[in-house]
């Protein structure tokens, strides 16, 4: 199950274990072509989640999309929160610990990650339009809204090119506080720039991205196209973000966040939403971070998000599974495994 319209899409994350899943379906869905991905420190540092960026992308057949290195810290605050004790040291770390994916043979393109976007995002929405109709260069943002941010603010003209869809926030409770989600509490400064730019926004909160749950039937579906390096890597990498979940929140299973956000450009039919007034508290030491979302419209502030409510995880998982096995028949993880022909090994 896919969207209507084919959509050019740019991704902004910090790999991490779901955002590396988020690669992979934007990468490869039919759906959508990825212009390029920007990293964040936030997961783990910029330099780690740029190298992560590049290896996901290489191991999944992608080595021909760009990664441009971002910002290594907050706008005010004085340094990124991190989260090692979910993703690792490496931000990719496998059971055994450390980084189960092969450093990528590419490296990052040079330049500042905001002008990057830009550009790359200008020249595609120029595109669209000698196609005719109105439709926008999606940016989806699954990590800290810091180079989201800094793109709004040096390029203001691009808010009539994209549409913004972000992974984080949340309507009650938080994940890394009472009421506060990681993305949104790294750079809540950041955060609060973008939900008041004026840019077409919606936000894929923990409410629905806890539906999406890494189960056992989960893994089997992963592993039952054939045994391979690709798909082998794939499920010790979610492994390893079950058994952190476990420790760390007591959840058998985890819940993959970051490709929510591009499930919901690639099929919105999936998803519940409602319009509403969202504000990002930054200045109470109980709640910076605290996305303030006026469920029962009692604000007059204009409405300013659009707030995914439900999601079909059905469905989301079949288009994740899918785009899995679309990366394991192009991976060149397979071919270095056996000399070309496939791996053999047991999953």
């Amino acid at each position: 199950m896919g969207g209507e319209e084919h959509k050019l899409c740019w991704l902004d994350c910090d790999p991490g274990h779901d955002d590396a899943m988020a690669i992979i379906l934007a990468g490869h869905s039919p759906g959508l072509t990825l212009l390029g991905v920007s990293t964040v420190a936030g997961n783990q540092t910029v330099e780690k989640v740029t190298a992560n960026a590049l290896s996901v992308l290489a191991a999944a057949g992608l080595q021909h999309i760009d990664v441009v290195a971002g910002a290594s810290r907050p706008l005010l605050r004085p340094a990124p929160l991190l989260c090692a004790e979910i993703h690792g040291e490496s931000g990719l770390d496998g059971p055994l610990g450390g980084p189960v994916l092969p450093p990528a043979p590419h490296a990052a393109v040079p330049g500042k990650a905001a002008v990057v976007m830009f550009q790359r995002i200008a020249a595609a929405h120029l595109q669209l339009a000698a196609k005719g109709g109105e439709q926008r260069v999606q940016l989806i943002a699954t990590a800290a809204l810091t180079n989201v941010a800094l793109l709004l603010t040096l390029f203001p003209e691009v808010i009539d090119m994209i549409e913004v869809t972000i992974m984080g926030g949340c309507l009650g409770l938080g994940n890394t506080g009472p009421v506060m989600e990681f993305n949104i509490q790294t750079d809540p400064e950041a955060a609060r720039m973008v939900f008041e730019s004026g840019v077409r926004l919606t936000m894929v909160p923990l409410e629905v991205t806890h539906t999406a749950l890494v189960t056992t039937s989960v893994l089997q579906r992963v592993r039952t196209r054939h045994p391979s390096a690709f798909l082998q890597l794939t499920a010790d990498l979610l492994s390893f973000f079950a058994e952190t979940y476990l420790a760390v929140f007591q959840m058998p299973d985890p819940p993959l966040h970051d490709p929510c956000a591009v499930a919901w450009v690639l099929a919105p039919q999936l998803f519940k939403t409602k319009l509403m007034r969202v504000d990002v508290e930054t200045t109470s030491v109980l709640s910076a971070g605290q996305t303030v979302c006026d469920v029962w419209n009692q604000s007059s502030a204009p409405k300013n998000c659009t707030v995914c409510m439900e999601m079909d995880a059905g469905h989301f998982w079949d288009l994740l599974i899918a785009a899995i096995h679309a990366a394991d028949k192009q991976s060149p993880l397979n071919e270095t495994a056996d000399g070309g022909s496939g791996c053999k090994a047991a999953p």
